[in-house]
């Protein structure tokens, strides 16, 4: 299966540390194909940058531990294949339609108020009961 994790569980996992998140993590990264879009990642060094700067930890680093495949926007983004309240998160919500995934793994509320059949959407707790199998 093709699991994609949103910035929040990038900077969960890398900022704070988080165990959750991090598990999240080793299990698509183990158990299935781990997949991250290109805007998650510009997004997370952002983030870093401007509010984490204490955290100086490269992200390319960071992902040395965690292989995943690349997922870049469609040919044509500008097109909203679904509607989404915060159209700030539309790029990570049209990567994961375009990029085939399978499931997305985030802990923002905006988006489990789509209704689509793929990718599945699940809270990080919900996709370690669910796929997790270690």
């Amino acid at each position: 299966m093709r699991i994609m994790v949103d910035t929040n569980i990038i900077i969960s996992a890398m900022v704070f540390k988080s165990s959750k998140m991090n598990d999240v993590l080793k299990s698509a990264t183990k158990q299935h194909e781990l997949c991250i879009a290109s805007y998650s990642i510009e997004e997370a060094k952002q983030l870093l940058n401007k509010k984490f700067s204490s955290a100086k930890k490269d992200i390319s680093q960071f992902f040395e531990d965690y292989p995943y495949t690349l997922i870049e926007p469609g040919a044509d983004g500008s097109v909203p294949l679904v509607k989404i309240r915060d159209e700030k998160d539309y790029p990570v919500l049209h990567a994961a339609i375009t990029g085939q995934v399978d499931v997305l793994v985030t802990g923002d509320k905006d988006f489990f108020e789509i209704k689509i059949d793929r990718p599945e959407i699940l809270h990080p707790l919900d996709y370690l009961k669910r796929y997790d199998k270690d």
